[in-house]
């Protein structure tokens, strides 16, 4: 006796697909954004005389004590 073939495609055949056409999609859009154009890059060479300045006279108040940490019970 002859099998009786189903007509329909399998899932896995639509998930293939669909992986396939985002590929696609994908590729074109970033041709389409440059992606396989070369990169442009700049040389940028600065130059600026070395000049020594002097630490500025600023007198700094005195930080606030440490918090301390509150006795604890000993645990008997």
């Amino acid at each position: 006796m002859s099998e009786k073939q189903d007509s329909r495609s399998s899932p896995f055949g639509a998930l293939l697909a669909i992986f396939v056409l985002v590929a696609i999609v994908g590729l074109g859009v970033f041709a389409y954004s440059g992606g396989f154009s070369p990169q442009r890059t700049a040389d940028l060479e600065i130059n600026a005389p070395n000049i020594d300045l002097p630490e500025p006279d600023i007198d700094l108040p005195e930080p606030p004590p440490a918090p301390q940490m509150p006795p604890r019970a000993d645990a008997n």
